[in-house]
């Protein structure tokens, strides 16, 4: 529910804040003229910020961020598999955590290779940033254990309110 009010703040903000600026721009038009409500549209676009950084993608890429933890090559080409947690489901958002994983060519003991994270659903005025993920092996073949860090950002118009540190710990029971 709290995300569901974050997101309506977050839109009624916006839109004030457009109405603001409009008005602004007619206010400055009707007094000074044209040129100087030009001018003022060209100074606050110039105050934009890029919103297109996503915290949890590679640099300079639009790859999700993935921890890796053996090579694929040392393990047989065929048993690669992926699985899906669930970590945590809100009202309307999930955090996902997937696990690449394959057997070991000499001891048929299956491997985590590689682990992300990623978020669905309505996300507007939140962003997820993974800090770090850990995934090992247990005494059990068919099991590994999992830890993962991250933080999630509350945002009122693009800007940081509050961050929340989130940490999950779990088993993955591999397939």
């Amino acid at each position: 529910m709290l995300y569901i009010l974050w997101g309506f703040l977050n839109i009624v903000l916006f839109v004030f804040v457009l109405f603001l600026f409009v008005k602004g721009v007619t206010f400055i038009r009707e007094k000074i003229g044209i040129g100087a409500a030009m001018i003022f549209v060209f100074i606050v676009l110039s105050f934009k910020q890029d919103n297109n950084e996503n915290d949890n993608t590679e640099p300079n890429s639009n790859q999700v961020k993935t921890w890796k933890f053996a090579s694929p090559d040392s393990l047989d080409k065929a048993s690669n598999v992926r699985t899906e947690i669930n970590l945590e489901h809100t009202t309307i958002s999930t955090y996902y955590l997937g696990v690449s994983y394959g057997k070991d060519k000499e001891l048929k003991r299956k491997i985590p290779t590689s682990a992300n994270t990623w978020t669905t659903g309505f996300e507007l005025g939140t962003s997820w940033k993974p800090i770090s993920i850990i995934v090992n092996q247990t005494n059990q073949n068919d099991k590994f254990q999992y830890e993962v860090d991250g933080t999630i950002k509350w945002k009122l118009l693009g800007f940081t309110v509050y961050s929340q540190q989130k940490k999950w710990i779990g088993e993955v029971i591999a397939k």
